[in-house]
């Protein structure tokens, strides 16, 4: 090899060992980019502790102890809005057909009974209308307890059975059929009388005045009234009924055994209408073209009414 050769030869190794040293050198210096404190710490914890779930529901885990001593969850759960109550109807009481008569003027409370006695008294007398013949006639035969008892001479008995069954009139005291045809002039049916009309409870006032006559406005007939009619010689029968009701025009009903066209019925009439004299069974009984189903009053009446 020539010395030229070798000359250039070392040359240009040492050039690449000089290379090659600042290279090292230059590695070594570089600035490394170190993280910082607080997310390296983050990365560890990260590496160390699951990430909590985000919770799906608004339950709560509260531990609770176990037989081992160890803690499992247990759930309190949150309260939740509940929905606004609607508050419930009340009960409303039903009235019945007396009640709402009274608030529509067809029952005024007058007279010894209370409202509530009269109440009674007329619901009682509707249990024995009997609107037709054969009707009135079973009904009749309930009342007297007597198997061929007849609507047309059963007055009594159902005046006595409606002031019972309203509970004016005890019914331990006599039965209804005591009064079947009875007559006050006569002195054992007076002691029947003064067994369902005592004297310390009833006052008992005789009118001989023809009904068609009287002045009701001055001497108005009262619920619970029992009245006893006078036929008088011009009458062909004698009748016996009770008030049940009187309105606030001061009409006067009863519900009472009479004659029809059709045969004996039992329903509620008016008796009387105080502004006009010629209204009402009153005003029938005493008027001739009706005579022949049956005409009474002309001797007056007799009326047994509770004390105040």
């Amino acid at each position: 090899m020539r010395s030229s050769d070798i000359k250039y030869l070392s040359f240009g190794l040492g050039i690449g060992a000089l290379v090659a040293s600042l290279f090292f050198i230059g590695f070594l210096f570089i600035p490394q980019s170190n993280p910082p404190a607080d997310t390296l710490i983050a990365g560890i914890k990260n590496t160390l502790v699951p990430a909590t779930a985000t919770p799906q529901n608004t339950e709560t885990s509260t531990p609770a102890p176990t037989a081992e001593g160890t803690l499992t969850p247990t759930f309190t759960n949150t309260p939740t809005a509940q929905p606004t109550s609607t508050p419930l109807p009340t009960a409303t009481a039903t009235l019945s057909t007396a009640q709402i008569m009274i608030t529509t003027g067809e029952i005024v409370p007058a007279g010894p009974l209370s409202v509530e006695q009269q109440i009674k008294l007329y619901e009682a007398s509707l249990f024995f209308i009997a609107p037709t013949y054969e009707q009135s006639k079973q009904m009749s035969v309930l009342i007297n307890h007597v198997r061929f008892s007849d609507p047309s001479n059963t007055c009594g008995p159902l005046s006595i059975a409606i002031l019972q069954k309203a509970g004016i009139i005890s019914e331990t005291t006599l039965e209804a059929h005591d009064f079947f045809l009875i007559n006050p002039d006569l002195g054992k049916d007076q002691i029947t009388i003064k067994t369902a009309f005592p004297s310390e409870r009833y006052t008992n006032t005789r009118y001989k005045v023809k009904i068609n006559q009287f002045d009701w406005r001055a001497n108005p007939l009262l619920p619970g009234d029992f009245i006893y009619i006078y036929s008088g010689t011009e009458g062909n029968f004698e009748h016996m009924l009770v008030v049940n009701r009187v309105d606030s025009q001061g009409r006067v009903y009863s519900v009472t055994n009479y004659n029809t066209e059709q045969g004996f019925v039992i329903t509620e009439v008016m008796l009387y209408d105080p502004s006009d004299p010629t209204l009402g069974m009153f005003a029938q009984w005493t008027a001739k073209p009706r005579a022949k189903l049956g005409s009474t009053g002309f001797a007056g009446f007799e009326v047994w009414r509770l004390k105040q």
